[in-house]
């Protein structure tokens, strides 16, 4: 039963202040953890709501666990497969600790039904004065169409393939990572074959951001 903590939770996304984006990144401004935090807490509480995160292993691989959590004793949990930091510059520590951060703010976030920063968003960021800016026009992402376009679909399809072809581990990290967040079904079709909406190339690209060099 979650009666009490969906009325709480619609109060709270009534009352909730708007979430300033600030800080900045590849695809823009956009708001930190620490912003997303401030904002959403103080509403939290005043019905009776919080947010907890906690870890766990399964078969060998880290394990984002967030909890939504109503004073009635009512919890909304999901559970996220974080992806393995190999194969990168420096501290590995540091990797997985900044790795975890950025998928608590997603997953606040989306237990919340908020939205906060350029990369939580499918929408087309090309400047509207301007023509619709794609990934292989600015030869990089900077920004999702709001409906996938081949060229944008090619270029990802090419990225993967590369990582495919020159880094299978971290491939294979993509892979189960997709098949984990969007319930693609290992049992019908390729990989590539599910690579059909903006959401998809959005995770594909922040994921190669936090993980590659590329």
């Amino acid at each position: 039963m979650t009666k009490e903590i969906t009325k709480a939770l619609c109060k709270f996304i009534q009352e909730v202040g708007t979430i300033e984006e600030k800080d900045n990144a590849q695809f823009g401004e956009f708001a930190d953890l620490s912003t997303v935090l401030s904002v959403v807490n103080p509403a939290l509480a005043a019905n009776g709501l919080s947010v907890i995160h906690t870890t766990k292993i399964l078969e060998s691989r880290n394990v984002l666990v967030t909890n939504l959590m109503h004073t009635s004793g009512e919890i909304i949990s999901s559970e996220y497969l974080l992806p393995v930091a190999a194969n990168v510059r420096g501290n590995p520590m540091h990797a997985e600790g900044g790795a975890l951060t950025y998928f608590r703010r997603y997953c606040e976030l989306a237990i919340l039904g908020l939205n906060a920063g350029i990369p939580d968003n499918d929408g087309d960021f090309a400047n509207p004065t301007t023509d619709k800016v794609t990934p292989i026009t600015k030869n990089k992402a900077v920004g999702m169409p709001a409906i996938l376009d081949k060229e944008t679909k090619d270029f990802y399809l090419e990225k993967i393939g590369e990582l495919y072809v020159n880094k299978q581990t971290l491939y294979k990290q993509l892979e189960d990572a997709m098949y984990v967040e969007f319930s693609f079904d290992r049992n019908s079709g390729k990989f590539s074959d599910y690579i059909q909406e903006p959401k998809h190339v959005t995770y594909i690209q922040t994921w190669f951001d936090a993980y590659t060099n590329d």
